[in-house]
């Protein structure tokens, strides 16, 4: 199960018979790119699951070793202020791919997916890979996917997982449709789940069993069977260009690192982290050994802040090692705080990007799309990419100059916005509105509580001054609030941030 496709030591007749068209196509790639010389770069894009922002040791990590992750930052530049959409990861995720704010959407609260919920990407809207793609880029995505497969309604896995990561631009895909907990505990290859038995259906749940399938997948071993599906198809592509989303489940509940990484002072989520770093540095290994990493385009961040947990023995031993798990910004995943939204991103692309630098810039996962169609100069049309502003700038120039973007929105899982425009956040909390979402229990529960909880008081924070949000300034700067959200109430009713974009 999940045996990858591109072992140099030993290909069996199962990975060869996929293996086939994509050395076919490499072929044909091949003699186009000798007469045309690369001028755009490789892009992989590695987006780490739950990974706080102070968890690595170039943001000032105790109590873990990340050298992987340092040596990007060393030959590339380390964002202090670059932030996910959304606090959990299916909000982070979809702006990402689309350059969209997921709250864009039908869904209008801020949690994830159902893990079998259908696609909720529209198949005709511009895309990360489809944007690639459309450049005769090879496009592959490897991991946790989390943006629904399928159609409505359907429960039946047995048959072709479509429409999904296929059908918005990418060539091939390997991962999980959610996280190791849910359904189907076997792979995704393309369109089929890894173990199926033939001629039996695969239910998939809610209650996260699943039928009609073999062997589930051993969780310690699905780091490794990913890495090394990436590194592969890196390898079985080097000849052409090509466009890798590599969405790891580390560092993910359930902590479930592999035997190998055990050992780290920070207990086994100091293992998660560990195994990440390895993942990171196999990816660079390869483009290393194919020497392909001159010209190519390296960013590593998070989908949303690290979880803490007090109740879990994972976090507590962690944070007794000394691991800050987001740093001193306050708050973790799911809230409406820093920590939840602020996340470790770093980039490389040598000869582009000033090695060993930091920048202070305010940039958001939405802004990758614009930023792609600048690495690649290419138009952006209008009813796309409505939230993604062109930061490519602030990947390769110095400090000095305007900022990448003036302003970023934020929603919580509980549905909370907060806007940052500067060095202020202001987090809506009066005059909310009012969600009533019921997709799952967690979040219904969340709607109720915010409901009955009745008005609060607005907030507003100087983050440069304050970066823990421990003072809130609503009283004393009351005309600078008023003006963040009637700036957040227009850029909800407009439909879109970026300029151009509107239809």
């Amino acid at each position: 199960m999940g045996t990858p496709r591109w072992r140099s030591d030993k290909i069996n007749l199962f990975s060869m018979k996929f293996l086939r068209p994509w050395i076919a196509l490499g072929l044909i790639t091949t003699s186009v790119a000798a007469a045309e010389p690369t001028t755009k770069p490789n892009i992989v894009l590695i987006l780490a699951d739950d990974y706080g922002w102070g968890s690595a040791g170039c943001y000032g990590a105790m109590g873990v070793k990340t050298p992987n992750m340092d040596r990007l930052a060393r030959e590339g530049r380390r964002f202090t202020q670059a932030y996910a959409p959304g606090s959990v990861c299916s909000p982070s995720r979809y702006g990402l791919m689309t350059g969209r704010y997921y709250w864009r959407t039908s869904i209008k609260d801020g949690e994830v997916l159902s893990p079998n919920a259908p696609l909720h990407i529209e198949t005709n809207r511009l895309t990360l890979a489809s944007l690639c793609k459309s450049q005769g880029y090879r496009t592959a995505a490897f991991g946790k996917w989390h943006l629904g497969m399928t159609r409505s309604n359907v429960t039946d896995w047995s048959k072709p997982l479509a429409p999904g990561p296929r059908q918005v631009g990418f060539d091939h895909y390997f991962g999980m449709a959610a996280n190791l907990g849910n359904g189907p505990h076997s792979f995704i290859d393309d369109e089929e789940i890894t173990e199926r038995i033939p001629g039996e259906q695969v239910l998939v749940g809610e209650d996260k069993k699943t039928t009609g399938i073999r062997n589930a997948w051993k969780p310690d071993r699905v780091m490794e069977t990913l890495t090394t599906n990436v590194t592969g198809w890196i390898e079985a592509n080097r000849d052409q260009r090509f466009f890798v989303y590599f969405a790891p489940n580390a560092v993910h509940g359930p902590i479930v690192p592999s035997p190998r990484f055990a050992g780290s002072p920070a207990g086994n989520y100091g293992d998660f982290i560990n195994e990440l770093d390895w993942s990171v540095g196999q990816v660079l290994v390869t483009l290393d050994k194919l020497k392909l990493a001159e010209n190519t385009l390296v960013i590593f961040t998070s989908d949303n802040g690290g979880v803490i947990d007090p109740k879990s023995e994972s976090s507590a031993t962690a944070i007794k090692a000394g691991l800050a798990i987001n740093g001193t910004l306050r708050g973790g995943k799911h809230s409406e705080w820093e920590g939840g939204f602020r996340e470790p991103f770093i980039v490389r692309w040598p000869g582009k990007v000033p090695a060993n630098t930091v920048s202070d810039h305010v940039i958001c996962l939405t802004d990758m799309l614009a930023t792609f169609a600048s690495v690649l100069k290419v138009p952006l049309s209008k009813g796309n990419a409505e939230d993604s502003f062109d930061v490519l700038l602030a990947f390769t120039k110095t400090q000095t100059g305007s900022p990448a973007r003036d302003h970023v929105i934020l929603q919580a899982s509980d549905a909370t916005y907060a806007i940052r425009m500067g060095d202020w956040k202001f987090v809506e909390r009066a005059k909310a509105p009012k969600f009533s979402p019921d997709r799952n229990k967690r979040t219904a529960e969340a709607a109720e509580k915010k409901k009955t909880a009745g008005p609060k008081r607005d907030e507003l924070f100087n983050l440069k001054q304050d970066p823990s949000e421990t003072q809130n300034l609503w009283t004393a700067n009351k005309d600078r609030a008023v003006k963040m959200e009637k700036f957040l109430d227009e850029s909800r009713a407009r439909g879109f941030t970026r300029p151009g974009a509107g239809e």
